[in-house]
């Protein structure tokens, strides 16, 4: 197959999808403080209000794990909304996001004291150095990327991780009955391989099960009841020689 028709095909443009969603974000949401207040965990089954499910992923995904030592590295950001919980528990933190847009909301709501922005490609996690972190704390972004995709990241993170080297990995599952009443809402508007980025990806609890086990990561706690819909995972990264 030649370059032309590779380029042809249908691929997911998560970063032209996530910055048309923040450049929209002020028209549709304008009683919001922040892009990412309009995600309350409610269709997860998770919470009913935004300071509810706040309260759900401090206490639950952060507190235990993050300690005021760690470097936490949160791959995908988006607006901050977690950001800003991490911070409260964290010495430093490192946004990343594919989205522009996404970052430069994140930077106006945490700024630049004890943070730091990179700009994701999609494909690699170039511009994070070699054990910059001791935490890899992904939330609410896993749940609109593909299975394929979600392997490649969890190739790449161990490297970038020293110390405790915790994960905290969170994503749909479609097993679940409301990920697949999510699944069954929207499968015919995403066909032929064409799907806007900022929808749920076709993902499980088994699938992920595979492949951290596979790529030799140490699951400390999975987690199917806090968020009905999806799964959370806290685990242990290994070491890049492993």
């Amino acid at each position: 197959m030649n370059d032309e028709k590779m380029t042809d095909r249908p691929r997911v443009d998560y970063e032209t999808a996530w910055d048309s969603y923040a450049q929209q974000w002020e028209q549709s949401n304008s009683e919001l403080s922040h892009i990412g207040d309009e995600w309350i965990g409610k269709a997860a089954g998770a919470a009913n209000s935004l300071a509810e499910y706040e309260a759900l992923i401090e206490q639950e995904f952060i507190a235990p794990y993050i300690t005021k030592e760690h470097t936490v590295l949160e791959i995908g950001i988006g607006g901050g909304k977690t950001g800003s919980l991490l911070l409260k528990y964290c010495d430093q933190l490192i946004c990343a996001d594919i989205s522009s847009q996404m970052l430069q909301a994140a930077r106006s709501r945490l700024g630049i004291d004890r943070v730091s922005y990179v700009k994701l490609d999609g494909l690699t996690l170039d511009g994070i150095a070699q054990g910059a972190a001791d935490v890899c704390f992904c939330y609410d972004t896993m749940v609109h990327v593909e299975p394929v995709d979600i392997f490649n990241y969890l190739t790449r993170i161990p490297k970038l991780l020293r110390g405790d080297r915790i994960c905290v990995f969170h994503h749909g599952n479609i097993l679940s009955e409301l990920g697949w009443q999510k699944f069954a809402d929207e499968w015919d508007k995403n066909l032929l391989g064409r799907r806007d980025g900022t929808a749920f990806s076709v993902m499980t609890d088994t699938i992920m099960e595979k492949f951290l086990n596979h790529l030799n990561y140490e699951i400390i706690l999975k987690n199917t009841s806090s968020v009905p819909r999806d799964c959370v995972w806290i685990c242990k990264a290994p070491t890049p020689n492993e």
